[in-house]
């Protein structure tokens, strides 16, 4: 019992460490309904002492690059959030061992869910739902491979 128990917290945090590194958007694999496509999306997850660092690297169809890093400390926790598309609060939680969902609430009815998951075949999908404030709904569904 003792050794199991002294197990759990290696096994959690290699479970945390599958989707640690670079990944590379697979846009065949791809959907993004009510959007344009962008030239290149990568992202990045590093640990953190409090969680992990979740980072988005785009450059738009139009040549302008966009950048957003966030702590996730993956406890459920409403913490103050701003970025160029949103400003209000974040939470991340830990749904099971290969799923992270990020809800972000942005005022005046916009919202964003981010639901990541890794996959077999060093694969990771990342499936955001998103109301812009004039009511706009955006489904995407993206794919990618790690690098």
């Amino acid at each position: 019992m003792r050794t199991a128990l002294l197990l759990m917290p290696l096994g959690a945090a290699c479970w945390a460490g599958a989707a640690d590194g670079t990944w590379k958007l697979n846009a065949a694999r791809s959907t993004f309904a009510g959007d344009t496509q962008p030239k290149s999306f990568t992202i990045r997850i590093e640990p953190h002492a409090k969680g992990e660092v979740f980072t988005l690297d785009r450059i738009e169809a139009d040549g302008r690059a966009i950048s957003c890093s966030t702590i996730l400390y993956l406890d459920g926790t409403e913490r103050a959030f701003g970025d160029g598309e949103c400003s209000g609060t974040q939470s991340s939680r830990r749904i099971d061992r290969q799923t992270v969902e990020i809800l972000r609430h942005c005022g005046a009815g916009a919202w964003a869910r981010f639901v990541r998951r890794t996959a077999p075949r060093n694969e990771l999908v990342l499936e955001i739902s998103e109301q812009r404030a004039d009511g706009r709904r955006f489904d995407r569904r993206l794919v990618f491979d790690k690098q």
